[in-house]
């Protein structure tokens, strides 16, 4: 059982290190051109995504791991994941953007 329990703690501590580095390349890959709410917004299948990273990289973007980055994006905004909802204010209107 403390086995079971240790290989659980350190696959978890190893997942919390890539995901942390996959959250800094998709700010620092992809906000040079656009903001992270058009990600997040996203909803695609790894097939889709990884179109549109090949897009990306095509219109010049600079991925420095692509298997990592294609990795986070499907597991983060998975086709099957809901859309969130833009952020309402208090009457019900929908919030503005934040500026970057």
């Amino acid at each position: 059982m403390r086995i079971l329990l240790l290989a659980c703690v350190i696959s978890g501590a190893a997942w919390a290190a890539d995901n942390t580095e996959a959250r800094q390349a998709e700010a620092r890959e992809c906000t040079a051109c656009h903001g992270l709410r058009l990600i997040h917004s996203q909803r695609l299948s790894q097939a889709a995504w990884a179109k549109e990273i090949d897009k990306m990289i095509g219109w010049g973007a600079t991925v420095k791991n692509r298997q990592l980055l294609l990795e986070y994006l499907s597991t983060e905004y998975p086709d099957s994941k809901p859309v969130p909802e833009d952020p309402k204010s208090a009457d019900g209107r929908s919030m503005p953007a934040k500026p970057r």
